[in-house]
């Protein structure tokens, strides 16, 4: 059988674009199941088809790898910087979304905390009709001023989109004293949620830093910047889930943590997967003193802020 250019163009065609089998193609054409398979060979050998892994995913980036190696993390998303932090944000955010869209299950169990970031990851992931899965405040909410970005808010639009259940956290996120912190948590209501917090298989948190005029605990007016202040002298670089953690990624013990009502900091720590979500070179100290506290497992970031990082570590 002469095998003409233009036939093993055909043929070609109708494995890699018409996704049809070798099998299927041996048929239309009377011809064993090895000859379509030494033809699709020879097609290669030609140049008639060529074979390219694409490699630039940010799951596959320079600095993503470096900082994998750098800090053992499961997976790491560094997606290129835009033109404005906005775009950059969305852009990895987006990336996020669809990661733990492939992660979700029947029976899955979610934490998550608060942010910009988890709101635009939370709003452009994908609906779910999923059997037995709860999704889990980690600790009190912000109050009004931010109730779109504040963690029962999120919690409850994840539950809707994977048609699960929501457990609010229904308390601020710091109170005054750490007794009031103690009576808060043995209420019924919010011992329920912290039970349930103790069994999650995935945690969604975002990183920000404590720089008294980049902290999102004072813009939510949890701190004055005068507090604020008194903590980064102490050595704090940033916080998550509320709590304050200094620059190798320990949780302080100063009074400010002792008054945060949330999932414990041990409990945290159990759960498997941590996905920690935050773009900007103002949150590149925070993100890093979190990788070498091993607080996250997965990092979602931005080049320009992986490059910052990845600078702070050689």
């Amino acid at each position: 059988m002469t095998k003409s250019f233009e036939f093993l163009v055909e043929v070609a065609r109708h494995y890699y674009i018409d996704s049809m089998s070798q099998s299927e193609i041996a048929g239309l054409y009377r011809i064993s199941r090895p000859t379509v398979a030494n033809i699709l060979k020879e097609c290669r050998e030609k140049g008639i088809v060529e074979i390219r892994i694409n490699d630039s995913s940010p799951f596959s980036s320079e600095p993503g790898k470096k900082l994998s190696e750098r800090f053992n993390l499961v997976t790491v998303c560094v997606v290129p910087d835009e033109v404005d932090y906005p775009l950059t944000l969305y852009k990895t955010c987006q990336e996020a979304a669809g990661f733990i869209a492939s992660l979700l299950a029947d029976g899955i169990k979610i934490g998550i905390s608060w942010g910009m970031a988890l709101y635009h990851t939370i709003r452009q992931m994908p609906k779910k009709g999923l059997v037995d899965c709860e999704v889990v405040q980690l600790m009190g909410g912000l109050g009004a001023s931010a109730l779109f970005y504040d963690g029962s808010e999120l919690a409850r639009i994840l539950a809707e989109k994977l048609n699960g259940r929501s457990y609010p956290f229904l308390s601020p996120l710091v109170v005054k004293t750490p007794e009031l912190r103690q009576a808060l948590l043995s209420e019924p209501g919010i011992s329920k949620t912290v039970a349930k917090a103790r069994l999650l298989d995935l945690a969604l948190v975002g990183l920000s830093s404590d720089q008294p005029a980049d902290s999102a605990v004072v813009r939510a007016g949890f701190l004055s910047e005068e507090e604020a202040q008194d903590i980064y002298k102490k050595g704090s670089c940033g916080h998550l889930c509320g709590y304050h953690y200094d620059s190798d990624g320990r949780f302080m013990d100063i009074p400010a943590n002792k008054r945060v009502v949330g999932i414990d900091i041990d409990s945290f720590r159990n759960i498997k997967r941590r996905i920690g979500i935050a773009c900007g070179r103002q949150k590149s100290r925070a993100i890093y003193a979190a990788l070498k506290g091993n607080l996250i497992t997965d990092l979602f970031t931005d080049e320009l802020t992986a490059l910052q990082i990845i600078s702070f570590s050689e």
